[in-house]
């Protein structure tokens, strides 16, 4: 029988998604019409950066029977290197992608005592994989001689769960997207041809990771990211 109200409901169902795609497409070409015209008019630049990462995480975990809510922060200060392909125009302003292979989050242990079943020691540990960044280096001013920029960038990461639980629960390893603001530097070096620096203060906060174990216990953490970077590029 015909019913007029689902026939009209699907068809603007149809209509929502085909305006997504559109949408969708819509960006697409316009990135690739915007990087092809940049490219056309730039210099290509790589290079690679020692980073100094300062990763702190907020978080709290339930627990399975007991609805016992554990709470804590970690910081970890790592050491990672970093590879960069970049464009740069003639005024400066910087279009790139940046890969970082494993980025550790470090652990944290506590111990349990309680009559639930949950009795132990519970160790959290995580790590980000596969980090990529889309950025862009924008001209903003000078300081002195130092000509400086505004950094932004998105960047893409794994985060790979390693906790070693007592209860035998594990957590499911996601993909979270992070936003990154900062300021830096860069200039040619006196020295070698085409080379060049960059030294850069950047902040990324990422999306929240939420996980529900197998075992029912669900956890939520914040992650935050403070870096302070030097490179050496070479451009041609």
């Amino acid at each position: 029988m015909y019913d007029e109200k689902i026939y009209c409901n699907r068809h603007l169902t149809l209509i929502y998604k085909l305006r997504k795609k559109m949408k969708k497409l819509l960006s697409i070409i316009s990135l690739l019409f915007f990087v092809t015209s940049f490219s056309a008019k730039a210099e290509m630049g790589i290079g690679i950066t020692g980073a100094a990462h300062n990763v702190g995480g907020d978080g709290e975990e339930t627990t399975r029977s007991s609805g016992q809510v554990n709470t804590g922060s970690h910081d970890e200060t790592v050491v990672v290197p970093e590879v960069f392909v970049e464009m740069i125009a003639d005024s400066g302003l910087t279009v790139g992608l940046s890969y970082i292979p494993t980025r550790d989050m470090g652990s944290k242990s506590r111990t349990d005592s309680n009559s639930e079943g949950d009795s132990g020691t519970y160790k959290a540990q995580a790590e980000l994989s596969n980090v990529f960044q889309f950025y862009t280096d924008i001209p903003t001013g000078t300081l002195g001689s130092f000509p400086i920029h505004t950094k932004l960038g998105l960047q893409r990461v794994t985060v790979d769960t390693l906790e070693s639980l007592n209860s035998g629960s594990t957590y499911p390893n996601r993909d979270l997207l992070g936003f990154t603001v900062g300021l830096g530097t860069k200039g040619d070096l006196p020295f070698g041809n085409n080379l060049y620096y960059k030294g850069e203060f950047t902040y990324t906060n990422f999306e929240t990771y939420e996980a529900v174990s197998p075992a029912s216990n669900k956890v939520v953490a914040d992650l935050e990211d403070y870096a302070a970077k030097f490179s050496i590029g070479y451009k041609f």
